[in-house]
């Protein structure tokens, strides 16, 4: 049945838009045809959608269900983890209270935590708060993740890690997704407004914007219903339901949960300049200022070598910038255990997008957003889901036959070079501290006192490396090397998903 959107979600009147539903065409096809469709191409559960076009709210809709194996449907207003879509809001913070005076942006960390520390010490001296803001602190991307995704460390632990993180790049020479840096600045903001930067947000966006489905913990989860589940892949390549992981330690960078509804309100107030229901929530030169490029990301291709003609792409306060046919495309994403999103504007269209999704492996949250703004703009448009999805399937197959080469290479004739029994005791790691091995029924078993409920199984590989299957997912397997010098084993190394983090670790064992 034909739903124009002048009718009332909740009570809420949403917009005053001449457009239906129906109206909504994604390459040749209606957007319910068109979403579910995708929904199975990339396997996800549940989808949950915003569009704004001419500065209003015209779709607002779940689509799916909030877990596999169950029934409850997902709507407007389930709640996701948004995870990185948290930097735009610390970023306009910092924006915020730069106009205040209270920070500026060119101040030194060192005016407000004496004893920050980077690995090196000469850019420990001149770090400022734009720096940690814009991915320019010499680090590679996801590097030290390992060590600090959602561990138990607090946050002033976790910021004091930062010195064990070897950089790539020269200082402001490069771009390295961070996510240290946003806890630096975050919590910089907190320490200049006497509060935390949790009740921060609350503060200045989630009441001002009504967004009243939304916290900063998972902590606060349980006061809410409607909460989608997350998935990620098993071990045979399948989506299992996976559990919230709390990321309350680098909160400043990943850790809102919200809903469509709520997070359509967030952009909103972006493409209307500042205002939300005719009340000016910030100032246009606050949103400007964390829309102004800080960083170039090198890309290695242009125009019309890479996939959507993109000739340029930086980064600024919490926002990516890019051109997309002819417009200017300000957008950021979202990764976070069995869910992935995206938020994303057209500012001088005033067209907009949220995209929420409950598994951590699809590039829908890319497609869509693509083919909606096609729409948005009335572009010639190509099916970006089919697109997409070639990259995706040869990079998953990829992963796949790896994984199965390495099994399949597993002999364990290939003896050690030690003792195996001797791997069992406490290994140390400057930055993650302890972790130990055990001999428990027949196997040998790996924990990390920096993570809660995590541990695995080390079996014999070949040779003198192992291979470690962990309880978490989202960690995923690997192999393990072990150093050992004349029978007598020194360390091992350990790593995560590479989109966690793609450095491996040495643990040295402690007599």
């Amino acid at each position: 049945m034909k739903k124009y959107l002048l009718l009332i979600f909740a009570g809420i009147l949403l917009c005053n838009s001449v457009f239906a539903q129906e109206d909504i065409i994604l390459n040749g096809k209606p957007i319910d045809e068109y979403i579910t469709e995708s929904m199975k191409r990339w396997e996800v559960p549940g989808v949950s959608v915003a569009i704004i076009k001419d500065g209003e709210i015209v779709l607002l809709k779940g689509y799916g269900i909030r877990e596999l194996g169950k029934s409850d449907k997902v709507d407007e207003n389930t709640i996701f983890a948004v995870a990185s879509n948290t930097k735009p809001f610390t970023g306009t913070l910092v924006a915020m209270l730069e106009a205040e005076k209270k920070l500026f942006l060119d101040d030194k960390i060192t005016d407000y935590i004496k004893s920050f520390l980077l690995y090196n010490d000469k850019f420990s001296e001149v770090a400022t708060i734009k720096d940690m803001l814009t991915h320019r602190i010499g680090l590679g991307t996801f590097h030290g993740d390992f060590l600090t995704w959602g561990t138990k460390f607090s946050r002033g632990e976790t910021i004091s890690m930062m010195k064990y993180v070897k950089p790539i790049y020269d200082y402001r020479s490069g771009f390295g997704y961070n996510n240290s840096g946003f806890l630096v600045a975050g919590e910089i903001a907190g320490f200049v407004s006497k509060k935390s930067w949790d009740e921060l947000i609350k503060e200045y966006f989630f009441i001002p914007l009504e967004m009243n489905r939304s916290c900063t913990s998972v902590n606060d989860l349980k006061n809410f219903d409607n909460v989608a589940t997350p998935h990620s892949l098993d071990y045979d390549f399948k989506y299992v339901p996976v559990p919230w992981r709390n990321v309350d330690n680098i909160a400043p960078a990943a850790s809102i949960n919200s809903s469509a509804a709520d997070m359509a309100n967030w952009i909103l107030m972006q493409v209307n300049e500042g205002k939300f229901k005719d009340k000016i929530i910030f100032d246009k030169k606050i949103l400007l200022k964390t829309q102004t490029p800080y960083n170039v990301i090198p890309s290695p291709t242009h125009g019309s070598k890479n996939l959507t003609g993109r000739h340029f792409m930086t980064y600024g306060l919490g926002w990516f910038m890019m051109d997309y046919k002819g417009k200017l495309l300000i957008e950021h994403s979202g990764g976070y255990d069995g869910m992935v999103s995206r938020t994303a504007f057209l500012p001088e269209e005033k067209a907009g997008l949220v995209i929420l999704t409950n598994n951590d492996q699809n590039g829908m949250i890319y497609s869509l957003m693509y083919q909606i703004f096609d729409w948005c703009i009335n572009a010639q448009t190509t099916n970006w889901d089919s697109v997409f999805f070639v990259n995706f399937s040869r990079n998953f197959e990829y992963e796949k036959s790896q994984w199965e080469n390495i099994l399949e290479k597993k002999d364990e004739s290939l003896k050690t070079s030690f003792d195996l029994n001797n791997i069992t005791g406490t290994y140390f790691n400057e930055a993650g501290g302890n972790c130990s091995i055990t001999f428990e029924n027949d196997k040998y078993i790996l924990r990390m006192d920096c993570r809660n409920n995590f541990e695995g199984t080390l079996e014999q590989w070949r040779n003198d490396t192992l291979l470690f299957i962990p309880n978490d997912l989202v960690f995923n397997r690997c192999l393990v090397p072990v150093n050992a010098k004349n029978g007598k084993i020194e360390s091992f190394k350990l790593k995560a998903n590479d989109f966690i983090d793609p450095l491996y670790y040495e643990f040295i064992k402690q007599k």
